[in-house]
């Protein structure tokens, strides 16, 4: 069985069983990484490796003293990583059989073809499954080759479905912001947008992501404050700043209508659409999206 040159990090809180499953989906792949590290985020219950994964030699956990958050949690995967290229999948997450091989062959054709190495995240499809195991839809994530088009929002779940150059990327743009328990995702890829990067796109679907809890409006809208302040000193680019503010408000809006509050949801749509005016509802640059056809995961 062939290896490549790849880390997989996984944040975890909790969830022991479908840990399990996340590890299991990477180790029945064709194709194997260098090494698994799970970030152990202080979960009540300390996780546990079962016997097989640990004999493989190839994953390990790391256990944080404190709860730190995705952000905290992998920023210490890619400080202990040893390979340059990385890949994160969430704990609730799975990879589908036969996808990693085909990932890394089109990263390899495209890295052979870049003027500059390294300066590519690369990204894939993925099912959106229930919590039932139904599978709703299948998402493929527009590229994007501007910073413009990271400011525009987070659309192609980079918890999940991205492979990047961990060198590259702490060297130019830095690690994820800490200080971040929500949209720590968004404001990491405005940076590394402004750095230079851009997304390039695989039409498959390399993920099942699992449709969980939605985070709270007040959680959001304290991270979005955090964010529109952080972007003051980020970019002079009033522009971009606009573009920022109507996601942002957009995200604000959509906690709102799922906590049942429509006057809210109206009031930070409107400012959303303010910021941006456009002919539809969400700012994001988008996916295309096939239906399922019934199936389970």
């Amino acid at each position: 069985m062939a290896t490549i040159p790849l880390t997989f990090i996984i944040p975890a809180y909790g969830r022991q069983q479908k840990l399990t499953r996340a590890i299991g989906s990477i180790l029945s792949q064709v194709v194997q990484s260098v090494a698994i590290i799970v970030v152990d985020d202080a979960s009540p219950e300390p996780l546990t490796l079962p016997d097989d994964f640990a004999a493989t030699g190839r994953v390990r956990i790391i256990r944080q003293a404190e709860n730190g958050g995705p952000a905290k949690a992998r920023n210490t995967g890619m400080q202990a990583a040893r390979t340059d290229w990385v890949s994160f999948l969430d704990s609730d997450d799975w990879l589908l059989p036969g996808t990693l091989d085909l990932r890394w062959r089109f990263l390899e054709a495209e890295e052979s073809r870049a003027a500059v190495k390294g300066r590519t995240v690369y990204g894939c499809g993925w099912q959106d499954v229930m919590q039932d195991g139904s599978i709703l839809r299948e998402r493929i994530p527009l590229p994007a080759e501007r910073a413009s088009d990271f400011f525009q929002g987070c659309w192609f779940s980079p918890g999940s479905c991205i492979i990047l150059n961990r060198s590259d990327v702490l060297r130019e743009a830095g690690g994820v912001w800490e200080s971040l328990r929500r949209l720590e995702d968004y404001e990491w890829f405005v940076r590394i947008g402004l750095a230079g990067f851009h997304l390039k796109v695989q039409d498959i679907a390399g993920t099942s992501i699992e449709r969980g809890s939605n985070t709270s409006l007040a959680a959001v809208t304290e991270a979005a404050r955090s964010i529109r302040q952080r972007l003051q000193a980020l970019t002079p680019d009033s522009r971009l700043r606009r573009r920022a503010d109507s996601y942002l408000f957009y995200e604000r809006a959509a906690s709102a209508w799922r906590e049942g509050r429509p006057a809210a949801f109206l009031y930070l749509i409107a400012r959303s659409l303010l910021a941006r005016p456009r002919f539809r509802l969400s700012p994001l640059p988008g996916w295309n999206t096939r239906q399922a056809s019934g199936g389970r995961a």
